[in-house]
């Protein structure tokens, strides 16, 4: 019979400490994620799984589905969808079926802002350079040019896909396609049975399950946050006015346009909004931002399930009626 010394036991005895560490290991819920440059931000995407395998995929379809959304959307691609409607000459455009449903929710959030939330501004953010790495403050006479052919009056949805547009008249879904691609991506990996993750498009954030903590960028100082919230199966989207912007005489042109008057709009440093849909939460803060505080802030009252916190041009912050719910102290 073979002897067993105690060598043998010790070995033995480590060999199962080992083996169950690394089993109680395998079982601990880890937090993967990664970042991407999409939709002219940074986006980042975090799972929190067992299965490192498991997490990596769904982080990588939901980063095809982000970038999907991109190509949709964009205005810089001469072969997006968007780009072809914005050049088409036609008066009644047949277009995309995603594209027209999110349209339809943009005619909404128009109608209840009183036309401060506008997607049909592309040429005048092309008039502030805003495309480009050189934004400058143009002639006024540049801006009432590009207001001829801006604003939602010259977009009329008639059904089955299809639109009448005023020629000349461009789209830009800038104020609204990030939290659309968040939607799109949480949705996404909730198919694939992912229980626990976060989606951050350059501040459109929503999770899915409890006890996510996100941050809330302060508008002056770009290393610091100015509230930190608690997030459940929910989003917050922020509009602000240190997002793009240059300054001329010490006067800050930021990239938010008032659609009546064709520039920045004034009053307001940053708006936050929190909604389970965040392509609503992104749209409203841009709306917010442009209506300003006090018809901003009603419009927000108004509305079931969505909060906000308003940072004036002081600095001053106001909070709608359940948004302090959410802070963590």
């Amino acid at each position: 019979m073979k002897r067993v010394t105690g060598y043998t036991v010790l070995a033995i005895v480590l060999f199962l400490i080992g083996f169950f560490i690394a089993r109680n290991n395998s079982d601990e819920v880890k937090t993967f994620k990664r970042t991407q440059i999409l939709l002219g931000t940074v986006v980042e995407i975090q799972v929190r799984d067992k299965d490192e395998k498991k997490a990596e995929e769904a982080i990588s379809k939901a980063f095809a589905e982000v970038k999907r959304i991109d190509d949709l959307f964009t205005t810089y691609n001469e072969e997006s969808p968007v780009w072809k409607i914005n050049i088409s000459s036609d008066t009644i455009i047949k277009i995309d079926n995603e594209i027209y449903n999110l349209l339809v929710l943009c005619d909404s959030v128009t109608k209840i802002s009183d036309g401060c939330f506008d997607v049909s501004l592309d040429n005048l953010t092309r008039a502030w350079g805003f495309y480009t790495d050189n934004p400058h403050l143009p002639a006024k006479t540049a801006i009432d040019s590009a207001l001829i052919n801006c604003g939602w009056n010259n977009v009329k949805l008639i059904g089955n896909n299809s639109i009448i547009k005023k020629k000349n008249v461009g789209f830009n879904f800038g104020a609204i396609a990030k939290g659309y691609a968040v939607d799109k991506a949480i949705g996404l990996l909730k198919s694939l049975g992912v229980q626990s993750a976060l989606v951050n498009a350059g501040g459109e954030i929503k999770v899915i399950g409890n006890d996510w903590k996100v941050g809330i960028q302060h508008p002056r100082d770009e290393r610091d946050i100015v509230a930190a919230i608690k997030l459940e199966n929910n989003s917050v989207a922020t509009s602000g006015d240190y997002e793009q912007f240059f300054e001329v005489d010490g006067i800050r042109y930021h990239h938010i346009l008032d659609p009546e008057s064709g520039y920045p709009a004034r009053g307001l440093q940053s708006v936050s909004i929190i909604n389970q849909s965040n392509t609503l939460a992104d749209a409203l803060a841009t709306a917010v931002f442009v209506m300003g505080k006090e018809k901003g802030m009603k419009l927000v009252e108004a509305l079931d399930d969505t909060e906000a916190m308003i940072i004036d041009e002081q600095g001053k912050i106001f909070y709608s009626s359940g948004f302090e719910k959410f802070l963590i102290e």
